[in-house]
């Protein structure tokens, strides 16, 4: 049985090569081989079938009705041929190249220290550009092999890979907070000084849930801040409230310099996704990026930004 399937994928690559090659000549010189071997390929296949494919002159080659069909379908057969022996070899290539990923300032402070340093430390045939940035572009046209966005995705034709859930929340500083006491409801941010981190041109609110249902409260902060880490720091010394993901966060949580607020009315963790062309998650310098990412969400810190539920995401729109 083994021996009759290789057999008739011969006939039908010879077949193909023939008609794509406008004869048997010509194919034989493309595919290094002999005119008799093709030829008999061709005549087997048409046997086996039990109609001709071709008609043969002298002078020129032509389809059959029947032939036609049969190309159309044979071609795209062979094309998933190739399509799934590239996909092998792929996952036995040494990713190399540069890697271009865009994600946003929240996430990127969630992998760097440990995915982007392992991968870099692993493979070093590859280097990666990484484009920080709130706004979603168009990965094809910007030229980016993947992005890690964070919520819902409104390409359909973009490839996407669950990763976990980014866990974050709402926090302020001791000191802040004796200051100025701490908020009992989102409505209390309204006297409260906020710091905030730009989203391109979103407009500046916090998301809450109350009573079961979700709300946003518009901001009017006190201090604006385009770098994450900065607004954290900003927050440790004092100055205001800030939404933060939970893993920046936590070296000052660690240390009583940042303590969550509003925790129980914090909304849920927003799903992360790994997003790339179609075709792009089987080229091996971006599927051995996305598997790294895969493993930190399924272990360490990414379990436990999965269990956090009271300090969840700051990635809500």
């Amino acid at each position: 049985m083994a021996y009759q399937s290789e057999h008739a994928l011969e006939e039908l690559r010879a077949f193909v090569a023939v008609v794509e090659a406008q004869g048997f000549s010509a194919a034989a010189r493309a595919m290094h081989g002999r005119k008799a071997t093709l030829s008999k390929r061709v005549q087997d296949l048409e046997e086996r079938l039990g109609v001709p494919l071709l008609v043969r002159t002298t002078r020129s080659l032509r389809l059959t009705e029947e032939g036609r069909a049969y190309f159309e379908h044979a071609s795209r057969a062979l094309s998933s041929v190739r399509d799934a022996e590239a996909a092998v070899l792929a996952a036995k290539a040494e990713p190399r190249g540069v890697l271009h990923v865009t994600t946003s300032a929240s996430i990127a402070a969630l992998v760097l220290d440990n995915v982007v340093a392992t991968y870099l430390s692993r493979h070093s045939a590859v280097r990666i550009e990484l484009d920080v940035s709130e706004r979603r572009g168009d990965l094809v046209r910007d030229g980016f092999d993947l992005a890690v966005w964070a919520g819902a995705l409104d390409d359909s034709s973009l490839v996407a890979r669950r990763l976990g859930v980014a866990a974050g929340g709402y926090y302020a500083s001791p000191e802040y907070l004796s200051r100025r006491s701490t908020p009992r409801s989102p409505e209390d941010l309204g006297a409260h000084d906020t710091i905030a981190v730009p989203k391109g041109d979103a407009p500046a609110d916090w998301a809450f849930v109350a009573a079961g249902k979700r709300k946003r409260v518009s901001l009017r902060p006190r201090l604006v801040v385009t770098d994450l880490a900065l607004a954290v720091r900003a927050a440790a010394a004092g100055l205001g409230i800030v939404r933060a993901p939970r893993s920046v966060a936590e070296p000052y949580l660690a240390k009583r310099q940042l303590v969550p607020v509003l925790a129980e009315m914090t909304p849920p963790g927003l799903e992360v996704f790994a997003v790339f062309p179609p075709g792009g998650a089987l080229v091996p310098k971006t599927r051995v990026f996305v598997d790294l990412l895969q493993q930190w969400f399924d272990r360490g810190r990414g379990a436990a930004a999965r269990q956090a539920t009271n300090s969840s995401s700051t990635f809500s729109r």
